[in-house]
């Protein structure tokens, strides 16, 4: 891979193309605005080893597939100075599966209120619940098992309590983990990061600070999240194999749509909708 070269030492995964802050650098998978350069997921990031001594990295994780999250953390590691901090946010799942077993109706209505995202009850708690950790949007596809029909999009696809995102952490590299409250941080600017929605959420979040200790590789034989009666590489198409250059062909397709979507101006996308159907994701 090509390295980009940065002189900024704090780095932004996912922000979004709109968030701008002097000293940091910022990276995303929304090509909204540039619709062309798609190399930008979080596991194939484009800097070279131990560029920055902070990221942050707020509901993000939650949009990757427990397939990806290990060679996420990996990255995130190896592009971070020793004794760097990290500061993860993402929905937290122990306080949400909590007020759906308690039905607790005014907590579960205070975090989708602070998430501000289309979460419905109108089947009751468990269809809530379930909107948290699996929500439609377009940064995830699943296809039928013919690969003839993308079946849904989503967005969020996995969710973390303290005891699974820690121990990642912990196993990937990383010490003095610890469970930060909106307010806490060891990084000093940590309150002008809170542009809507990415540092707001005090009470449906898990946040997580730690430092990077030491660089761990990873490896698909020694993943900690995978389950199931097959090998995780019989899985994933290996690279520049057909099944993979078609996925790369369907994911581009969708990036380019997305972008020229984006550009239709309002009135003209409000006739369109009542000829079709146009999707997008809301975060």
């Amino acid at each position: 891979m090509e390295y980009q070269i940065t002189t900024n030492k704090k780095f932004n995964l996912g922000a979004g193309h709109s968030w701008k802050k002097e000293g940091w650098e910022v990276l995303d998978h929304d090509v909204v605005a540039k619709p062309f350069n798609l190399r930008k997921q979080a596991w194939d990031l484009p800097y070279r080893n131990d560029s920055f001594e902070t990221v942050f990295c707020s509901h993000v994780i939650e949009h990757i597939s427990h397939f990806k999250i290990e060679p996420v953390l990996c990255e995130i590691n190896r592009i971070m100075q020793r004794d760097g901090i990290l500061r993860l946010l993402t929905p937290d799942l122990k306080k949400l599966a909590t007020a759906y077993v308690n039905n607790d109706k005014a907590k579960m209505e205070l975090y989708i209120k602070e998430d501000g995202s289309d979460v419905k009850t109108t089947l009751g708690m468990g269809q809530a619940f379930m909107n948290f950790i699996v929500s439609s949007g377009g940064d995830n596809f699943m296809l039928n098992s013919d690969f003839s029909e993308i079946i849904a999009g989503y967005a969020h696809v996995y969710s973390f309590d303290y005891e699974i995102l820690s121990g990642l952490l912990k196993y990937y590299g990383f010490y003095e983990i610890r469970s930060c409250d909106v307010n806490d941080s060891a990084i000093a600017e940590h309150k002008e990061l809170r542009n809507d929605p990415y540092d707001k959420e005090a009470n449906c979040a898990l946040i997580i600070e730690c430092r990077k200790e030491k660089y761990v590789p990873f490896s698909y034989d020694r993943a900690l999240l995978h389950t199931g009666p097959y090998k995780m590489t019989d899985l994933i198409p290996k690279p520049h194999s057909p099944l993979w250059l078609a996925f790369k062909i369907i994911g581009h397709t969708h990036n380019i749509g997305r972008y020229f979507i984006s550009k239709i101006p309002l009135p003209l996308k409000d006739k369109l909708k009542k000829l079709c159907v146009i999707s997008h994701s809301g975060r």
